[in-house]
């Protein structure tokens, strides 16, 4: 639910103004996780956002009339103050800053939708919600900051700040990559078509500074989307491709494992490319059941990351209550050298909707991070959450 807050329209000497308006949105999530993992130092007890990611937003339109319009969107993410890493900056401010999500400006019109700034990635919408149940990047999802369905490039990294950076491959964590928002990406999505739509985003690639320079290089992104949604079917196909330049990038990030407010410099290769494709599908079998199914690809030059995804899941619906499980796994064809780390996740939910916008949730899930090794320290975790959101 969306609540406005301011709609006028004035008249000045010269003229009419158009009528602009100004909406607050927004998504609260408390609730209890314990963390249980095969190594003992990773076990947790900690209160914050299972289900979803705690947001505020503002966003604001003036209609130009003829079907013209435009607008802008800021986002900004919450997580408790401090939580597990006292020690570090997050232990004195919450995690980032203002605007620190999705943030845009668009233009409207009969032609479709652009998008200017850091809009949230088409990827992202498929994995969530056509591909998956909505379990959101919550526990529960493919599409977690424990698991995803993907390895190499991506975004969505605590103190990288909408930046690219790349998968650490473990079989005691590899948690995979995703694609969420990207800073300085042009995105366009058309007027639906008999329910299809098609949308492109790019990012442009810088690559005029020397590798040993330090930052001023970024990463070049190109992302495509088809969706068609009609009757019980709601199908999507992404694709996005990071190329980074000849001379490589070097990124600053804040380093939360050095405990201090200093500065880490991370640096990527030059010449690297990773494409990751999804096609993911939502179809409403009767009124209370929704099934989910999805299939990926990734793979990049040296085949230093290449392999497949699947997922299949299902949402059902009893009143106010809805039950909700999937099952993802990775499959990693890349050589043992640079990987070969093959993963899998179960995910279970239920909420109880006290309302269209508040509701009672459990979430539960359980990540092998390593299914074709041997059970080590880390290689195995279950999540248990009960909690309360609150949306408007």
């Amino acid at each position: 639910m969306k609540k406005t807050l301011v709609a006028l329209a004035a008249l000045a000497a010269t003229g009419a103004y158009a009528q602009a308006t100004v909406v607050i949105d927004g998504y609260f999530d408390r609730g209890y996780i314990n963390t249980n993992n095969t190594n003992n130092t990773k076990d947790t007890s900690l209160v914050g956002s299972n289900a979803g990611t705690t947001t505020f937003g503002v966003k604001v339109r003036e209609n130009l009339g003829g079907g013209l319009s435009i607008g802008g969107s800021v986002n900004t993410d919450w997580a408790d103050i401090g939580g597990a890493s006292q020690a570090s900056g997050i232990g004195t401010a919450q995690t980032g800053g203002f605007a620190n999500s999705q943030s845009f400006v668009d233009v409207t019109g009969n032609f479709g939708v652009i998008r200017l700034g850091t809009p949230n990635n088409f990827t992202l919408s498929n994995a969530i919600s056509v591909a998956s149940p909505a379990f959101s990047t919550g526990i529960g999802s493919a599409y977690s900051s424990n698991f995803s369905i993907a390895n190499g490039l991506g975004t969505g990294v605590t103190g990288y700040g909408g930046t690219v950076r790349e998968t650490t491959l473990a079989a005691t964590g590899n948690g995979g990559a995703r694609a969420i928002r990207l800073a300085n990406t042009m995105q366009y999505s058309s007027p639906s078509i008999n329910g299809l739509t098609a949308h492109i985003g790019i990012t442009p690639k810088n690559d005029n500074v020397t590798a040993g320079s330090g930052s001023g290089n970024t990463v070049g992104v190109t992302e495509y989307a088809l969706r068609y949604t009609a009757g019980p079917i709601d199908a999507m196909y992404t694709s996005i491709k990071y190329e980074v330049g000849s001379n490589g990038t070097n990124q600053y990030f804040y380093d939360s494992t050095a405990g201090t407010n200093a500065l880490g410099n991370k640096a990527l290769a030059g010449n690297l490319k990773n494409t990751q494709n999804l096609l993911g599908a939502t179809y409403q079998v009767m009124p209370t059941l929704k099934v989910h199914a999805g299939f990926g690809t990734f793979s990049s030059s040296n085949d230093t990351y290449k392999g497949k995804s699947t997922s299949i899941g299902a949402t059902f619906t009893m009143g106010a209550w809805e039950l909700l499980g999937q099952i993802a796994s990775v499959d990693d064809t890349s050589s043992a050298t640079n990987g070969d780390i093959d993963r899998k996740m179960t995910g279970l939910g239920v909420n109880y909707n006290f309302s269209k916008t508040a509701r009672a949730y459990i979430r539960y899930d359980d990540i092998n991070f390593a299914t074709n090794a041997a059970t080590q320290a880390g290689t195995q975790q279950t999540r248990t959450a009960v909690g309360v959101s609150k949306s408007f």
